[in-house]
């Protein structure tokens, strides 16, 4: 009934209007023109039309009000879901600056919505992480994404850190243009310190593995360095026993064969040593000599030789000797499998600066362009029997000793590895990522 209120209620009123003009015709006895009549018909059919555009009027106030009911409701219900959620819920603007944050927000980074909404994302991470951000961005645009995930490490009012991985949406309005993002900030601070104890058992493996890999290969070489003084020994020891002359002659010559035999089996004890990190002020001259003392042998064998191009005045460094050594024998013993046809290897140290250089240039086979940007990543190897982390654990060591490391290669020509450190005066204040560059030089280091 109350859908035909107005069509009624409105029509009975025109009639009621228009009720003292026909009650005078009826007192005058006078008969209603055509034109009255035909003006009550069009009084009557207004006064209908009238009544349903109140009534349609109506319902749309009626339905108006169940939708501001329902959605009353459906507001209610998402303000308590998204408050329940542990995750933080956000949105940004075209700009980056936040336009919603969910209570979860405070309880991750330590600040409450109304302080935060309307500052920029940058403000809340590490600069690390802000790049990565960019880059997973533009990544997402090239490719025409409309979302990406990425780890970042957000910033709390103590600036400790806290992981954070971010799924985030792109979004964009009925033309296409792009008005901000939307997503989710989820806690992963677990997760990441089990990567890192997995990262750093991986290494230790990898540096275990690789000092057992290394002292099979230097096997040979070292059997055939021990065998020349063992002869020797035995001849002179015989000598001395036949009653031969010049004994206190023999007896030099047996000590040095023995100590010969001693600095080599020390060299060797050394691989086998556990990897605990000792730093201390060391002669990286000494390290470098020791190092080519073992590999000098293993060298020869495979029709090499090795040329030194450093003074012996000693160059203080501030490292751990056993993890300086791991790299010099992985990068020395790499230049020596590239050249299976023999060759030269030259190795190379210069101070300058308080910092100090060591170049290896070998000239093997070379590696090609589109691998020399992936040299150093985890796994990947240019060897048909490699494992991929040998120098992988060593630009990580050289990194941990604030070093820096250039690789260049041309093929058929040979590769050069130059490692920097900072000497004693800079070591320990010093923190320099390490890079790799992709440009070749042809000057001999």
């Amino acid at each position: 009934m109350n859908t035909y209120v107005g069509r009624l209620v409105v029509p009975t009123l025109f009639s009621a209007l228009q009720l003292p003009y026909i009650v005078w015709l009826y007192a005058e006895s006078r008969k209603v023109p055509v034109v009255g009549i035909f003006y009550l018909a069009i009084i009557a059919a207004v006064a209908w039309l009238l009544g349903a555009v109140y009534d349609k009027k109506q319902r749309i106030i009626e339905l108006l009000k169940d939708s501001e009911g329902r959605y009353r409701i459906i507001s209610k219900s998402s303000k308590e879901l998204l408050n329940s959620f542990n995750e933080v819920i956000f949105k940004t603007d075209e700009k980056g600056k936040w336009q919603y944050l969910n209570p979860a927000w405070k309880m991750m980074s330590g600040r409450t919505v109304n302080e935060s909404l309307g500052l920029h994302f940058s403000k809340e991470i590490d600069k690390t992480s802000y790049h990565r951000i960019l880059k997973a961005f533009a990544n997402s645009f090239r490719e025409g994404k409309r979302y990406f995930r990425v780890d970042i490490k957000m910033k709390n009012r103590n600036n400790e850190g806290s992981w954070v991985e971010a799924f985030v949406k792109l979004v964009y309005d009925d033309g296409g243009e792009f008005i901000g993002t939307a997503g989710i900030l989820s806690e992963i601070n677990e997760r990441k310190h089990a990567e890192e104890k997995l990262v750093s058992l991986n290494e230790h493996l990898a540096i275990t593995s690789s000092k057992l890999s290394t002292a099979a290969q230097l096997a040979a070489g070292i059997a055939h360095e021990v065998r020349n003084p063992m002869t020797s020994i035995l001849g002179f020891v015989k000598l001395i026993k036949d009653g031969s002359e010049n004994k206190q002659e023999y007896y030099d010559i047996i000590f040095s064969e023995i100590s010969r035999i001693e600095q080599i089996l020390n060299e060797l004890l050394l691989l086998s040593k556990p990897s605990k990190t000792e730093f201390s002020e060391k002669n990286l001259i000494g390290i470098c000599n020791h190092v080519l003392t073992l590999l000098e042998t293993n060298a020869v064998l495979n029709n090499i030789q090795i040329h030194k191009n450093f003074d012996e005045d000693p160059i203080l460094i501030y490292c751990d000797e056993n993890q300086i050594k791991q790299v010099l024998i992985n990068l020395i013993k790499n230049a020596i499998e590239s050249m299976a046809n023999g060759g030269n290897i030259f190795v190379n140290i210069q101070e300058k600066d308080h910092e100090v250089s060591i170049g290896i240039l070998d000239e093997g086979e070379g590696i090609p362009e589109h691998s020399i940007q992936k040299i150093g990543e985890p796994f990947f190897t240019t060897k048909s029997s490699g494992t991929g982390l040998g120098l992988s654990v060593c630009f990580k060591i050289i990194e941990n000793h604030g070093g820096k490391v250039f690789i260049t290669s041309e093929r058929a020509k040979g590769t050069k590895i130059v490692c920097i450190f900072p000497t004693c005066k800079t070591s320990e204040k010093k923190e320099v990522p390490f890079k790799i560059m992709n440009q070749f030089s042809e000057n001999k280091i």
